[in-house]
C-alpha cells in the first residue's frame, strides 16, 4: 500500500500546488460551514433572553453575508479555478504523460503478443479510476475528513464529552471501514478480472462482427457472452451482498452516534451547563460532519474498485519494454538502405497474460520456445537493391521483415543499418526511412489525405495536391480516384471499408511512399489478392521501388521473379540464393515451390 501511495503521489506531482489551493478553499469552506450554525445559536439565545429585534436582525443579516461571501469563494472562485488547473488537465495528462508514454515505449513485438481488448480495458478503467480518484479524493474525501476534524476540535473545546462521543464513532465508524477494504480486496480483484474478460469477449465480438454474422454464429457468441457477463454479475453479487451488511453495520453506529449527542446536549441544557442555542450549534456541527461521514461507505466502495483496478494499471506500466534505445544512440541522416545480417537467430518470447495481475508474472519474459524461428541467418541487401523472401508457411519470412523494424532485437548475432548495429540507432529517425506494406492494411476512419499522408508527423500541409497526384499515381490509387465523391478528402470509413482489398492495399502503398523511405518493405501484399488486383499492386510494387531498397516477402512467385535477388528459407534457415532463372537450376526447394504454382 505505501508503494501504491507513493505512485499516486508522484503521478500528481506536477498538480501539488494546485491541489494545495484546492486545500485552501475546502478549509475557508469548513469555516464558513461551522460559523453558519455558530451565528444561528446566537440568534436563539437572543431570543430566548428577549434581546432587542435589531441585534436578532444584525446577526441574520450576518449569516446572509457570510452564505453569500462563501458562495462567491467557494462556488465562483473555487469551481473557476479547478476547472482551469484540475477538472480537465489531469485526465489529459494521465492520458498522454503516464500511459501513452509507456505504451509508445512497448516493442511492436509487445503489441502484437497482447489481447488488445483486455488492454484497453486495463487502460480505459485504469485512467478512468486515477481520473475519479482526483475527483474523489478532492471534493469527497477530503472535505469530509477536514469537516470532521473541525467539528471534533470545536465540540472539544466547547463539550470534552460531546467531542469524545464524536471521535469514538467516527474512530469506530472508520475502523469498520478500514477492515471491510482490507477483507474485500481478494474479492474485488477477482470480481475485475472477471470483468477485463467479459471485455475481452466483448471486444472480440465487436471487432469480428462482420465474421460471426458470414457464419451465423450470432447465437454462439451470444451465448458466451452471456455466459461470461452471467459469471461476472454471479460473483459481483457475491462480493456486494458482503459489503452491504458491513455497510448497515457502520450506519447503525453513526445512528447511535448521533442520538448520543442529542441524548447528551439536552440533557447539558436542562442542567444550564449549555444555552439553547448552543444546542443548535451542537446538534448543526454534528448533522453535518455525519452526514458527510455517512458518504464513506459509496466512497469506500467506489475507492476499493479505484484501487484494484489502478493497481492492475500499474502493473500494467510495470511491464519493461523489450526494446530500449541506448544513450546517445546513432541518428542515420541520410540513409543509404543497406541490411545486413550477422549470423542471426531468434526465438519469439513466452509473454506472461496481462490478465495476470502478479507484478511479477507479468514482466518476466522467457525467450525460450520449441523451436528457433530463425537459426545463424547471414545475408547481405545492398543500397537500392531489390530482394525478396520466399518460402513455405513458418519458414520464417516475416520475422525477417520484423527484426529489420526492430519490433524485435535478435537472439543471437546482430543486423546492421548503413554499417551500424541496430541496437544503438535511433529508432524514430531509422523508422522514418523505412515504408511498409503488410497484407491488412491498417487505415483510420478518416479521409483518404489523412491515410496517406499518416507517416509524416504533420508534414503533410507542404504536400502538394501535385505531389498527392504523383504518390496516388505511382501507387495506382489514381486507377479508383474517379468514383470518391470528394477526391482525396473522401471519408473511407473504419478499417476503410469503402474500399476494396486491392485498393486498401494501394493505400497502404501510397502511405509508404509518401514517407519517401530509402527501404520497402511489401510483406505478403498480395497473398490476399485476386488476379487482376495482384496485377495491379504487382505494377504498384514496381513503380515504387525504383532508387529504394526493396523486400519483398510472398508466397506467389509473380510478384517477385524479376527481384535482383531471391532468399529461400525453410525452418528458419536460408537454404537458397540468387535469381529466379539461377533458384530453377540449383535449389530444390525453390524449384517445388514453383511447381506447386504451376
Amino acid at each position: 500500500m505505501r508503494e501504491f501511495v507513493k505512485r499516486i503521489l508522484e503521478i500528481y506531482r506536477p498538480f501539488r500546488k494546485p491541489m494545495l489551493m484546492v486545500f485552501v478553499f475546502i478549509i475557508l469552506d469548513q469555516i464558513f460551514i461551522l460559523l453558519g450554525p455558530y451565528i444561528q445559536g446566537k440568534i436563539v439565545d437572543k431570543i430566548f433572553s428577549k434581546a432587542p429585534i435589531m441585534d436578532v436582525f444584525f446577526l441574520a443579516l450576518l449569516s446572509l453575508a457570510l452564505f453569500f461571501i462563501n458562495t462567491i469563494v467557494s462556488g465562483f472562485f473555487r469551481e473557476r479555478f479547478e476547472l482551469e488547473n484540475i477538472d480537465f488537465d489531469i485526465p489529459k495528462f494521465i492520458s498522454i504523460k503516464v500511459t501513452m508514454a509507456k505504451i509508445f515505449s512497448f516493442s511492436i513485438g509487445q503489441h502484437c503478443n497482447q489481447n488488445s481488448g483486455v488492454k484497453q480495458s486495463i487502460i480505459d478503467k485504469g485512467e478512468n479510476s486515477l481520473t475519479n480518484l482526483t475527483n474523489m479524493v478532492l471534493y469527497n474525501a477530503l472535505p469530509m475528513l477536514v469537516s470532521l476534524v473541525f467539528t471534533v476540535i470545536v465540540l472539544l473545546y466547547m463539550s470534552t464529552v460531546l467531542g469524545l462521543v464524536t471521535l469514538i464513532g467516527s474512530v469506530c465508524f472508520l475502523v469498520i471501514s478500514f477492515y471491510l477494504n482490507y477483507s474485500m480486496k481478494d474479492e474485488l480483484k477477482k470480481f475485475q478480472d472477471a470483468g477485463h474478460d467479459s471485455n475481452k469477449v466483448h471486444s472480440e465480438i465487436f471487432r469480428n462482427i462482420c465474421m460471426v454474422q458470414i457464419n451465423a454464429q450470432e447465437k454462439g457468441v451470444t451465448e458466451k457472452l452471456d455466459q461470461k457477463i452471467g459469471e461476472f454479475g454471479d460473483l459481483g453479487k457475491k462480493v456486494w451482498k458482503k459489503y452491504v451488511f458491513w455497510a448497515c453495520l457502520r450506519s447503525i453506529i453513526i445512528g447511535i452516534t448521533r442520538f448520543l449527542v442529542l441524548v447528551i446536549s439536552v440533557i447539558y441544557v436542562y442542567k444550564d451547563i449549555h444555552t439553547a442555542g448552543q444546542l443548535v450549534m451542537f446538534i448543526a456541527w454534528s448533522s453535518s460532519a455525519f452526514g458527510r461521514i455517512g458518504q464513506i461507505g459509496n466512497l469506500h466502495r467506489k475507492g476499493t474498485e479505484m484501487y484494484i483496478a489502478v493497481k492492475k494499471f500499474f502493473s500494467l506500466l510495470d511491464i519493461e519494454p523489450e526494446i530500449k534505445e541506448i544513450n546517445n544512440p546513432v541518428k542515420i541522416k541520410k540513409p543509404k538502405g543497406e541490411i545486413i545480417f550477422d549470423n542471426v537467430s531468434f526465438k519469439y518470447p513466452i509473454r506472461k497474460s496481462l490478465e495476470d495481475d502478479d507484478k511479477k508474472e507479468q514482466t518476466e519474459v522467457s525467450s525460450e520456445s520449441e523451436q528457433e524461428t530463425l537459426s545463424n541467418v547471414s545475408l547481405t541487401i545492398k543500397s537500392g537493391q531489390k530482394v525478396a523472401f520466399v518460402g513455405p508457411s513458418g519458414a520464417g519470412k516475416t520475422t525477417v521483415a520484423n527484426l529489420i523494424l526492430r519490433a524485435y532485437d535478435p537472439t543471437n548475432g546482430k543486423i546492421l543499418i548503413d554499417g551500424s548495429d541496430l541496437r544503438v540507432v535511433e529508432l524514430e529517425s531509422y523508422r522514418e526511412s523505412i515504408g511498409v506494406v503488410e497484407q491488412d492494411v491498417s487505415l483510420f476512419d478518416d479521409t483518404l489525405r489523412y491515410n496517406i499522408v499518416f507517416g509524416l508527423e504533420g508534414k503533410d500541409i507542404n504536400i502538394t495536391e501535385a505531389e498527392l497526384g504523383d504518390i496516388a499515381h505511382a501507387s495506382c490509387v489514381d486507377k479508383f480516384f474517379h468514383r470518391l465523391e470528394n477526391g482525396f478528402d473522401t471519408v473511407i470509413g473504419e478499417r476503410g471499408v469503402k474500399l476494396s482489398g486491392g485498393e486498401r492495399q494501394r493505400v497502404g502503398i501510397a502511405r509508404a511512399l509518401a514517407k519517401n523511405p530509402k527501404v520497402l518493405i511489401f510483406d505478403e501484399a498480395t497473398s490476399s489478392l485476386d488476379t487482376e488486383n495482384e496485377t495491379v499492386i504487382r505494377k504498384s510494387i514496381e513503380k515504387a521501388s525504383k532508387g529504394r531498397t526493396t523486400i519483398i516477402i510472398a508466397h506467389r512467385l509473380s510478384t517477385i521473379k524479376n527481384a535482383d535477388k531471391i532468399f529461400v528459407m525453410e525452418n528458419g534457415k536460408i537454404v537458397g540464393e540468387g535469381t529466379h532463372r539461377e533458384l530453377l537450376t540449383n535449389c530444390v526447394v525453390y524449384q517445388n515451390l514453383v511447381n506447386s504454382q504451376i
